[in-house]
C-alpha cells in the first residue's frame, strides 16, 4: 500500500492533536502527501522521517511569506484552499511564531472569516424562511425548492460557526481569559446540535414530511464530530 488516508480532527478545534499525529505517522514512513475533499490527509509511503508540522493560515500568500519559512527552516508541504498552508521541520526546529502576539494574529484571521460566514449565512437564513412562509400561502410550486435552500444554508451556517466558536475560545485562551468554549466543552456542544437535527427529523417524518429526513445528514455530522472531541478529552 503506497497511500493511505486518515481522517482531519477539525483544524479550528485539534490543530495541535492533527500535527502531532501526523508527526507519529512520519515516524512510521507516512508523509503528508495532500489533503482530500477537506476531510482526509493523503498520506504516503516513504522514508521515516523525525518531522513535526506546523499550520498557519495567510490570505494569497505570496513568495516573501514563504520564504520566511524556508529560511526559519520549515518546508511547505500543502495549501488548503489559498487560506491555510502546513509546513513541516525537522524535530527541534523553532516555530515561526516566537511571541503572543503573532500566534494571535495567526487566529484572527479565521475568526474574522468564519464570522463573516455566519452572519452572511445567518442574514440568508432569515430571508429564505420568510421566503417559505410566503410561499406556503401564495406560490407552493417553490416551497420545496426553498426549504432546499434553508437545509444547505444552515449546514453552511454551521460550517462556519463551530470553526469561529473555536477560534474565539482559541484566541481568548491565548489571551489568558478561560472560555466555556474550550475543547473540552465542544463535544457537548456538537452532541446538542445532533439531538436537535435528530428531533427536526423525528417531527417532519410524524407529520409525514419526508423532506425533513434530509436533516439526518448534518446530524450524522454532529456525532461524528462530537465524537472525536470526547475521545480527544
Amino acid at each position: 500500500m503506497k497511500n493511505k488516508y486518515v481522517g482531519i480532527s477539525g483544524l479550528a478545534f485539534n490543530e495541535e492533536e492533527d500535527m502531532k499525529k501526523l508527526s507519529e505517522y512520519a515516524k512510521e514512513g507516512w508523509l503528508l502527501d495532500s489533503i482530500v475533499g477537506g476531510f482526509f490527509y493523503k498520506l504516503r509511503k516513504d522514508t521515516p522521517r523525525n518531522i513535526i508540522y506546523s499550520l498557519d493560515y495567510q490570505d494569497n500568500a505570496d513568495e516573501e511569506y514563504f520564504s520566511i519559512f524556508k529560511e526559519a527552516g520549515w518546508e511547505l508541504v500543502v495549501s488548503i484552499g489559498n487560506k491555510m498552508n502546513i509546513f513541516s521541520a525537522p524535530a527541534g526546529t523553532k516555530s515561526i511564531y516566537s511571541d503572543l502576539d503573532t500566534e494571535i494574529d495567526k487566529y484572527l484571521l479565521m475568526e474574522y472569516k468564519c464570522k463573516k460566514g455566519v452572519v452572511v449565512s445567518s442574514i440568508i437564513a432569515v430571508i429564505l424562511t420568510l421566503s417559505i412562509i410566503v410561499s406556503m400561502a401564495i406560490i407552493r410550486p417553490i416551497f420545496f425548492f426553498l426549504v432546499v435552500l434553508f437545509m444547505a444554508d444552515i449546514i453552511v451556517l454551521i460550517f462556519n460557526l463551530m470553526p469561529y466558536l473555536a477560534y474565539k475560545a482559541r484566541i481568548k485562551n491565548l489571551n489568558g481569559n478561560s472560555s466555556i468554549l474550550s475543547n473540552k466543552n465542544f463535544w457537548k456542544l456538537h452532541l446538542i446540535v445532533g439531538i436537535l437535527f435528530i428531533i427536526f427529523t423525528i417531527e417532519g417524518v410524524l407529520k409525514k414530511d419526508y423532506l425533513d429526513l434530509l436533516w439526518l445528514f448534518p446530524s450524522i455530522f454532529s456525532f461524528i464530530e462530537c465524537r472525536k472531541y470526547k475521545k480527544c478529552n
